[in-house]
């Protein structure tokens, strides 16, 4: 069994709209319950923490109490991705009785195609590493630029892959790596997949899918509702 930590903190500032793009209306439910139920239809996920800004608590308190009996809970999100995780971490110890050894699904609020596979995927493989990501192969072009004026290299496509979410660890591993970075390092640290790699951790990949895509643009959103349309 496993615990899915969705990551709500964000405020939909790309989206150009009054509500965080994660309450958005997708085909007629908000985009995070679309999300969250996908691991709540999970046989292996016992338990689903869902990290707020602390602004939309309530309103995500009340869609909880719509949507779902049970099994879904919610915690403050924290200034940064990390600090959300680390919320989410310490609500399931304190309130879930879960142990150092349990293992987090880590999911953006916005990726509400996450399927089956990808989870079992990523359960899968705490059998064998210390963290997953789920990744797709690069199939542009990749070129990299230091001033983000000229182009600085350009490289091997092959060796380049887009990373998605689900992160997956387990619970006692993520505070162990968290404790050992400097506060300069930490501000540096992405997700967990750089905070695990900057501790000279291995990084392994699941593959990801081409529909698990994240909802930043309104043009997202216009490929989200034809990709649901099409699987009615």
């Amino acid at each position: 069994m496993a615990l899915a930590g969705i990551v709500a903190g964000g405020i939909g500032s790309r989206m150009g709209t009054d509500m965080p793009k994660q309450f958005l209306d997708l085909c007629g439910e908000p985009v995070i319950i679309r999300t969250i139920k996908g691991f709540a239809s999970h046989k292996d996920v016992r338990s689903i923490i869902v990290g707020i800004n602390p602004d939309w608590y309530d309103y995500m308190d009340e869609l909880i109490k719509k949507y779902f009996n049970g099994g879904v809970y919610l915690t403050n999100g924290g200034y940064d991705r990390n600090d959300t995780i680390t919320n989410i971490i310490n609500y399931a110890e304190d309130r879930l009785n879960s142990g150092k050894d349990e293992i987090l699904l880590t999911h953006d609020a916005v990726r509400p195609f996450i399927n089956h596979r990808m989870i079992d995927d990523s359960i899968a493989a705490m059998e064998y590493c210390d963290i997953c990501t789920a990744a797709l192969p690069a199939t542009d072009t990749i070129i990299l630029s230091e001033d983000g004026k000229i182009v600085s290299d350009f490289p091997l496509r092959e060796k380049m892959f887009k990373v998605q979410t689900p992160q997956t660890f387990r619970l006692g591993e993520f505070k162990k790596m968290l404790v050992s970075v400097t506060q300069e390092e930490r501000r540096k640290i992405t997700d967990a997949c750089k905070l695990f790699y900057m501790n000279g951790k291995s990084v392994h990949i699941i593959a990801g899918e081409e529909t698990n895509i994240k909802l930043t643009y309104p043009s997202d959103f216009e490929t989200a509702t034809a990709f649901i349309r099409h699987n009615a």
